[in-house]
């Protein structure tokens, strides 16, 4: 896993969209017609996902919805991030 530069900006790639469903979301990637399911924690991550706010500052929003210390906001979102990359879910700005 590549580190993410707390100062990196993502942007959903512009095939890719985002619905809600229940307890979670579905990704569709249009141009591969590839289906994704996603729990809330990601769900809530790609709602922040604006293409201006800084991963540091999606980190920070997390910690304070989701009461979680900063190192494990940021490993974890870490991960999710270079996952939803490497799936083509998100580019880097």
């Amino acid at each position: 896993m590549s580190p993410i530069n707390p100062a990196t900006v993502f942007v959903l790639n512009e095939q890719a969209s985002l619905q809600s469903a229940g307890d979670g979301a579905v990704i569709l990637l249009a141009d591969s017609g590839q289906l994704y399911t996603c729990n809330e924690t990601t769900e809530a991550f790609l709602k922040n996902v604006d293409g201006v706010r800084s991963f540091a500052e999606i980190v920070t929003l997390f910690v304070e919805e989701f009461e979680i210390d900063a190192a494990t906001a940021e490993r974890d979102l870490g991960v999710l991030s270079n996952d939803l990359v490497a799936e083509g879910i998100l580019d880097r700005r």
